[in-house]
């Protein structure tokens, strides 16, 4: 993973002493400005939906190629090339209707050796690269197969992030933390994380989503490659020694189809037990069998989502139980946090409720005893 190349002693006194700081300066009346805080920034155009930036380029006459294309009236631009005298550049295209842009036409030939054709989506943000700051590009990609990251990253299929025309962080890369979570058979979602140092200031975040194979059989290629829902947040990266633990609502059980009786809550402290705001947290809940989709406060929901902690270094989430009756496990991340928080959760059928309310006359409402759950019996 990219790292900050600053001392984690520097990182761990800054969260233990700017808050002092900033308590003292504003008891003393000094007035000071304060670096913007984490959240979601504005991708253009990030759920492909707007009927001005829809089209389609590449395609057509063997081995041509097309740099920083319009697509529409923009934000999103083409990049794609063909091999000469005998592969066309693949098409690419968004539609406004699906939100959804896509690179479909991926070819390959063994020819003088292995040859393939390739493209990418891009744009620059109006945001700047801040100093000492953790970024995480979140996107849909949908391939019409069922695939891993492993051999997404061996097809050249990903998503990037760039910064005056250099590469700081790709999916595909050996040194980047990158996660994929299924959405369904074909499509995972993909979040790819790239944690800055001090950098140069105004430079404009760009952003690539691509698939550009290289040298590869035919057989191993990503011939279409999706994208949607692209999101990127910035947020505070926890210094090392940081805990993320469960602080509300880690055991408990509802009925099929309905929320469950409390909110589910988890924390993040640094070494010296100090909770951390503004920490990107991730929660997951089973894609199959017993489940839940979550709801972040403020923030998405499904099966797996992403919040910010509070100034309290909190994340809070509400769940409701599908309708699928067993025990299961919600999983909270944190990128450079070892190991996992878990809420364990339990869904009773309408049958399961019956029988207990007919063992128990007097008791009301669903049984809560998920911590029977822990076995997993």
């Amino acid at each position: 993973m990219n790292t900050v190349r600053v001392s984690a002693p520097f990182l761990s006194s800054f969260s233990r002493i700017s808050l002092r700081r900033m308590t003292l300066a504003l008891a003393a009346g000094i007035g000071f400005s304060c670096a913007a805080q984490a959240g979601f920034l504005t991708v253009p155009n990030g759920d492909f939906s707007a009927p001005a930036n829809a089209g389609t380029v590449g395609g057509g006459v063997l081995g041509g190629s097309g740099t920083n294309v319009l697509i529409g009236s923009g934000p999103w631009t083409a990049t794609y090339n063909g091999v000469l005298g005998l592969l066309a550049p693949p098409v690419l295209e968004i539609s406004s209707a699906s939100g959804t842009g896509s690179i479909t036409g991926l070819l390959g030939i063994n020819a003088l050796g292995i040859v393939n054709n390739g493209g990418h989506f891009g744009q620059t943000l109006s945001n700047t690269w801040q100093s000492n700051k953790r970024y995480t590009v979140l996107a849909h990609l949908n391939t019409g197969a069922e695939l891993d990251l492993p051999l997404l990253a061996a097809a050249g299929t990903g998503i990037s992030l760039h910064a005056a025309g250099s590469l700081v962080a790709s999916s595909t890369g050996i040194a980047t933390h990158v996660r994929a979570d299924a959405v369904d058979i074909t499509t995972l979602r993909i979040a790819l994380t790239h944690d800055t140092a001090v950098v140069a200031p105004g430079v404009a975040i760009g952003l690539q989503l691509f698939d550009r194979p290289s040298g590869l059989l035919t057989a191993s290629l990503v011939d279409t490659a999706e994208y949607s829902a692209i999101r990127m947040a910035e947020s505070t990266i926890p210094p090392a020694g940081s805990t993320l633990s469960i602080s509300g609502g880690g055991s408990q059980s509802g009925a099929v189809g309905m929320p469950y009786p409390s909110a589910m809550k988890a924390i993040v402290r640094d070494q010296d037990g100090n909770p951390i705001p503004d920490v990107l947290v991730t929660l997951t809940a089973p894609q199959d069998g017993a489940s839940a989709n979550l709801f972040a406060s403020g923030g998405e929901s499904g099966r797996t989502i992403v919040t910010f902690t509070d100034g309290n270094g909190e994340v809070t989430l509400s769940g409701t139980a599908n309708e699928i009756s067993g025990c299961f496990r919600v999983n909270a991340d944190v990128v450079g946090v070892s190991g996992q928080a878990s809420f364990q959760l339990r869904n009773y059928s309408e049958a399961q409720i019956a029988a207990y309310m007919n063992a128990n006359p007097g008791a009301m409402g669903t049984p809560q005893d998920s911590v029977y759950c822990n076995g997993f019996e």
